[in-house]
Formats: structure tokens, sequence, C-alpha cells
């Protein structure tokens, strides 16, 4: 009984549907994608494992800088991943896993906010992506 309570705290099934989630989206989950602020994000691989090291890169307008990242769980609310992005010339670079769950097929949201370092104006945006066992 315990362990079915910590499991049930642990992955909190979300309300909404994946098809919901990505219903308004300019890109498709898990494709690189270039947002309309000029980011584009991309993953090393496009078939991706729970407990499996990736990379998550992106590229930024010039004078942009990425001040906070994070990856969450969709399909199920798991917290959040905080990622360290490193500058390698025009692409950013974080190294990270994720978790399993009870959903073979789960999708993740990386919030990524960018600052311009000119003016000081933050934004963020949010790339889909899956991860199946």
């Amino acid at each position: 009984m315990f362990f079915l309570l910590i499991f049930l705290v642990a992955c909190d099934y979300s309300k909404t549907s994946d098809t919901q989630q990505l219903k308004n989206l300019a890109c498709e989950a898990g494709l690189a994608c270039t947002f309309p602020n000029g980011v584009k994000v991309w993953l090393s691989d496009g078939d991706l494992s729970p407990e499996t090291p990736f990379s998550i890169f992106a590229e930024l307008p010039k004078g942009h800088v990425i001040t906070n990242a994070k990856l969450e769980g969709v399909t199920m609310y798991m917290g959040y991943i905080p990622q360290q992005f490193k500058r390698y010339g025009n692409t950013w670079q974080s190294e990270t896993m994720v978790g399993i769950c009870a959903e073979k097929n789960m999708l993740w949201k990386l919030i990524l906010n960018v600052t311009d370092e000119a003016t000081q104006q933050s934004n963020s945006v949010y790339y889909y992506f899956y991860v199946t066992y």
C-alpha cells in the first residue's frame, strides 16, 4: 500500500491529453524547430528512452543567452528537471536524461527562457518531445 501511495504522488496524470497540448504548436514533437523569436531547438536522437542520456541543442539569435531551462513531464507531471546549458560557439548544449514512469510513451516539455542581453527582455519557448520504452 505504501509503494502505491508513493507512485501516485510521484506521477500525477495530466488532465489534458497530449493531442490537446500539441494542437496549436508550429513544430512537431521531437523534430528540430525554429521558433518565431529565432531560437532553434533539436535533440541528439529522435528515438529517446527513459533513463538513457541524450543531448538537447539550441541556437539563439545574436546577443541572446539562456537564463533558465527545465524539463517537465506533460503526460504525467513528475516535477521538473533543471537543465544546465553550456555554450559552444553559436550552439548551446545540455546533457540530460528523464526518468521512467507508468506511461510507455511519455510527452515531455523543455521550457527554455531566453534573454536579449542588450534590452534584458526575456521570453520562453516550449519544445515538446516523446520518450518511449
